[in-house]
């Protein structure tokens, strides 16, 4: 998957350089389109991470539907499948990984690791969306280690 050249929404950004623990994050989208990506930019100095578990998408008018595939990272091993990701200068594939431990629930999440270079790396995943419906997304994300430069997260739904 390329990189988007233009973005619908703009959800939500961490920008910072505090670790702090599992947060859980809520948005609201209205769709315009059939097949938005939900896209998570990612960038760490060399000893910081970012963790990610439990995304979700729910239109608002059928919550009990889930419309992310493996949002929660159980059926991964040791890539993100049914997620697309795209990487950028040296840290393409490997800024992304599944592990099992210090999750915020079930057994998998994603860590997210890229420096010293300070490079986006991005992780995403199209969703069936009826234009004008508004969707409720949610995630939980985590922040660990120091470092000299801050860490940034964008929440963005192409």
């Amino acid at each position: 998957t390329a990189c988007p050249s233009s973005y619908t929404g703009y959800l939500a950004q961490y920008n910072g350089g505090t670790a702090f623990s599992w947060t859980q994050f809520f948005i609201t989208y209205t769709a315009n389109t059939t097949q938005p990506f939900l896209i998570f930019a990612m960038e760490t100095d060399n000893h910081r991470y970012f963790f990610l578990d439990d995304a979700s998408v729910v239109d608002v008018s059928v919550p009990a539907t889930q419309l992310l595939s493996n949002p929660g990272f159980e059926n991964s091993s040791t890539t993100a499948t049914g997620w697309d990701q795209v990487g950028a200068s040296c840290c393409s594939q490997n800024a992304t990984q599944i592990i099992n431990s210090s999750c915020n629930s079930g057994s998998n999440c994603l860590r997210y690791q890229c420096g010293p270079e300070l490079t986006y790396s991005f992780i995403g995943q199209h969703f069936t969306a009826t234009p004008g419906h508004t969707y409720n997304i949610s995630f939980y994300l985590k922040a660990t280690g120091t470092g000299g430069q801050p860490t940034f997260c964008d929440v963005n739904v192409y």
